[in-house]
């Protein structure tokens, strides 16, 4: 227990000092966004920044370490169906969105908070893709390219 705590206070200041990096994603950012060939237009160039930066986070970089999330992460946060801290998309309010996002944590196995690097999230849903929320509820699996790995 005390070295996991040591463990814990030595990654806080990695973390703090800039050593390591850290991004902070919901579920189906770090799980979704992957496969989807959905571009969403008319959500400003921030959204489109942050959103190519997730991108590169998730799929090329390596040590990157991405914490799970519970509600609005940075990208919602300059989403303009992003209001009140909650997500107003016509697509999925934001109750819609935390479900999908607990069906993909309960998919993944993991829990909020958990942190991985960006290799470790990548391994992990290439073990578990598609779940089968894909296969069976995804509003988007039309455009989806997940079942590719079947």
């Amino acid at each position: 227990m005390l070295c996991a705590a040591l463990n814990s206070v030595v990654l806080h200041h990695l973390i703090a000092g800039g050593a390591v990096k850290k991004a902070r994603f919901r579920p189906h950012h770090i799980f979704c966004e992957r496969f989807l060939q959905v571009n969403i237009q008319n959500r400003g160039k921030e959204f489109e920044r942050i959103s190519q930066k997730r991108k590169e986070i998730i799929e090329k970089q390596d040590d990157v370490l991405v914490e799970v999330v519970e509600g609005i992460d940075d990208l919602c946060r300059v989403c303009p169906d992003c209001r009140d801290g909650r997500c107003r998309s016509p697509r999925g309010d934001e109750e819609a969105v935390r479900k999908w996002d607990g069906i993909i944590l309960k998919g993944l196995g993991i829990n909020y908070g958990e942190m991985r690097t960006s290799k470790e999230w990548r391994s992990l849903i290439n073990q578990k893709a598609p779940l089968n929320f894909c296969k069976t509820r995804c509003p988007y699996k039309s455009s989806c390219t997940v079942f590719q790995l079947d």
